[in-house]
């Protein structure tokens, strides 16, 4: 999601990162390009603060409220110096990842359950 406010370009943006075992999502808040904040893992609502200064030398607290139910698309609220600015939806990057982890988890425990001598006779 991005947001334009006082010439300053704000996204958030999420990814399937390898950190929580590909099993929770990662966002990020970027001003001007640059990564300010990071936040994530196995919570419910993840929160990503800033503090940018203007041009009139001025301090702006941005917070980004993520709701995160899985990773299923979620929806951040934005606010700069307790004002709502603005509402959407982040597009989670590598959404395949956690179903690829949950294949292989899953296939190893059937493999382990039937036991080596199963698995020799069927692939003979």
């Amino acid at each position: 999601m991005e947001v334009d406010w006082n010439d300053h370009k704000l996204k958030i943006t999420g990814n399937w990162t390898g950190r929580w075992l590909y099993l929770a999502p990662d966002y990020e808040l970027w001003v001007d390009e640059q990564k300010v904040d990071r936040a994530g893992g196995p919570r419910l609502s993840p929160k990503l603060e800033a503090i940018v200064e203007d041009d009139e030398g001025a301090l702006h607290h941005i917070e980004a409220d993520v709701l995160s139910i899985i990773g299923w698309k979620p929806r951040v609220d934005v606010s700069i110096g307790g004002e709502h600015v603005a509402s959407g939806r982040i597009v989670v990057e590598n959404l395949l990842n956690p179903f690829l982890v949950l294949f292989i988890l899953l296939a190893t425990a059937v493999m382990l359950y039937v036991g080596p001598d199963v698995l020799r006779t069927v692939f003979e």
